[in-house]
């Protein structure tokens, strides 16, 4: 069952990709376009994605049942980053590719394909362990992972400016709502829902136009060690810290799935929104995902060892 749904879900984001690709072949879109394609999927759709799932999906009692899932997330995607910079400095990479490299090697599709992928193995009983890995997940992400993708490292006005993205100011103001049980008028949460639904859609079509024009030059083996990186090092990592932990064991599992889960749809595009020579990380995200169908089952045997 878990497999069947696995492959169809990554067949529903390959077909998406293919798409995306032939829009770039006919010039529907052209390449000078694809800035302000990331623009409105980063600074709109995200944004309101991110706060409609908040708001419905997380209450402070989930919190408070297992607090420290959302540390063994953001744990695990530092000892990642930290690893994967010792990794490529050892490989003496293009100064130009580091920050997409460190980004690409950390940050997990948490929901896209860590949530139906957990459901069908464990059931309803997973979501609640999946909201809460996501909660350390995704904010670190929208603050340090823009850090990272970002040339300025500065922490000047530019730099603060970086890290308070529409997408962090999102995870703030629904956390702080969903907190203090705040009600929101539905006709705003419908919008919300239908604007933010157009997220992944868009950032998967993004990603099939831009490996059409990826340069020859990149491709090469460091398309392949981040996604080795983020497939078989990162649920290690995850692994290790949880089984030590105090957790329900249903929670140790779904905290190292979620990090055997490939790379993070959304650095590609925000690596492409932030250079215009960063896109090669939407290869790397493919590669990611393909060779995930033979990285995650490798994880479903170990995970009945916790």
């Amino acid at each position: 069952m878990v497999a069947s749904k696995m492959a169809e879900i990554l067949a529903e984001i390959f077909i998406v990709m293919a798409v995306g690709y032939y829009v770039a072949y006919i010039k529907l879109v052209k390449e000078e376009h694809f800035k302000m394609l990331a623009d409105l999927t980063i600074l709109v759709a995200t944004p309101l994605l991110i706060f409609y799932s908040m708001y419905v999906n997380y209450t402070p009692e989930l919190l408070k049942a297992s607090y420290k899932l959302p540390l063994v997330s953001s744990f695990t995607v530092v000892l990642t980053l930290l690893i994967s910079a010792f990794i490529f400095k050892l490989l003496k990479v293009p100064e130009e590719k580091k920050n997409a490299l460190y980004a690409l090697s950390s940050f997990s599709n948490t929901i896209f394909l860590g949530l139906p992928i957990n459901m069908a193995l464990f059931g309803d009983i997973s979501l609640p362990y999946v909201i809460l890995y996501d909660l350390g997940h995704t904010p670190l992400f929208w603050t340090l992972g823009i850090w990272v993708l970002s040339d300025d490292k500065s922490f000047d006005v530019k730099g603060l400016k970086q890290i308070l993205n529409p997408s962090f100011i999102s995870i703030v103001l629904s956390f702080m709502v969903a907190s203090l049980r705040i009600y929101v008028p539905e006709v705003i949460m419908k919008s919300a829902y239908m604007i933010g639904s157009i997220a992944i859609p868009m950032a998967l079509l993004f990603i099939g136009m831009n490996m059409y024009v990826i340069e020859k030059g990149d491709l090469n083996y460091l398309l392949f060690i981040p996604a080795l990186i983020k497939l078989i090092l990162t649920p290690l990592i995850a692994f290790l810290l949880v089984y030590y932990l105090n957790l329900p064991v249903i929670a140790k599992k779904v905290a190292v799935l979620e990090a055997a889960m490939p790379t993070m749809i959304t650095v590609a595009i925000v690596a492409r929104q932030m250079s215009e020579k960063k896109g090669f990380a939407s290869t790397v995200v493919f590669i990611a995902n393909l060779l995930s169908f033979l990285t995650i089952p490798i994880f479903l045997v170990l995970i009945n060892k916790l």
